[in-house]
């Protein structure tokens, strides 16, 4: 999940399944992306005869699951009050198998992005500073330029991931969140940043010795949601350039709803954009596609192409 915002939290349990539903089904319509691309009235019936018999909440959920398939966000899910996945639905087959051996690069700097689910504060902070500290040990003035790895991506909270990358992004806006509305996600100084509001911050953080450097960003069929924002991030630069295969298809992001009994409805309301505000919503392509296992070859090859042109 990209982008967590919480809705007002309600106190009281519902008095029937049935009412447990309707506050699901209510949500829906009021946020979904897709509210105005679907058959609400059809959805709504349809879900309401899989639950009527229903005795518990649990028994709602292969009800709430047709809602998820009929929604057809691909990224919507429902978790109970102890995190565990109640209802989800996608028709996307994402995954793909790579080598994970770390390369042996010379005067190349390397960082792997891995997903990262945790909420917790502390957590996040820790998950980004690593990343910058691995920065400040690799940079030097002989480095011809970074390889950001993020082929494991898989998601999670994005805010870590652009704080700890944020040395190599540097100070701006990269992407966008966009429905009705928009929202700008950046890095700033040290924090990754929503409409130039910080959410995660690194004390002290790390400025590269090169501001501009060359950039080989690595793809695959794993990188999804959270990982997509990243990937965004890097897009619509000219010092950047994306290789391996193109992304899960997932580029959207979710609002996070407590309901009643404690449970969270992860409802996608928004569709990522990168710095240019082109629009995403499914596959993040790759400038080169290249498979896997010649992708670091390949990057390696373009740094040192790009190196050559400067030294000219």
């Amino acid at each position: 999940m990209a982008h967590e915002v919480k809705s007002n939290e309600l106190n009281q349990s519902p008095n029937t399944p049935q009412l447990y539903v309707e506050e699901v089904l209510n949500l829906i319509k009021q946020h979904a992306i897709t509210k105005n691309n679907v058959d609400m009235e059809v959805l709504t019936l349809k879900v309401k005869e899989l639950s009527k018999n229903a005795r518990n909440i649990q028994e709602t959920y292969p009800a709430i699951k047709q809602a998820l398939k009929l929604l057809k966000t691909n990224h919507t899910s429902l978790r109970t009050a102890n995190g565990k996945l109640a209802a989800y639905y996608s028709t996307l087959k994402c995954g793909e198998k790579i080598n994970n051996s770390l390369p042996s690069l010379s005067n190349i700097g390397y960082i792997r992005v891995n997903g990262f689910s945790s909420q917790d504060p502390w957590e996040k902070k820790i998950f980004a500073f690593a990343l910058q500290q691995k920065i400040l040990e690799q940079d030097s003035d002989n480095l011809i330029g970074w390889i950001v790895d993020l082929r494991w991506n898989s998601g999670g909270n994005m805010w870590p991931m652009i704080a700890g990358i944020g040395p190599l992004l540097g100070n701006g806006t990269y992407g966008y969140f966009i429905n009705e509305n928009e929202s700008s996600w950046g890095y700033q100084n040290g924090s990754s940043v929503i409409n130039g509001t910080p959410v995660v911050s690194v004390t002290s953080p790390y400025k590269l010795l090169n501001s501009k450097p060359n950039i080989a960003v690595l793809s695959s069929q794993n990188v999804a949601s959270s990982g997509e924002a990243t990937l965004i991030s890097f897009k619509e630069r000219e010092n950047v350039r994306v290789f391996g295969t193109n992304s899960c298809g997932q580029s959207t992001s979710n609002r996070s709803f407590k309901l009643s009994d404690g449970s969270r409805l992860n409802l996608t309301t928004s569709t990522m954009a990168d710095k240019s505000k082109n629009l995403y919503g499914g596959v993040v392509n790759v400038d080169e596609p290249v498979p896997q296992h010649k992708v670091i070859d390949a990057a390696v090859h373009w740094l040192n192409s790009q190196q050559q042109l400067t030294s000219r």
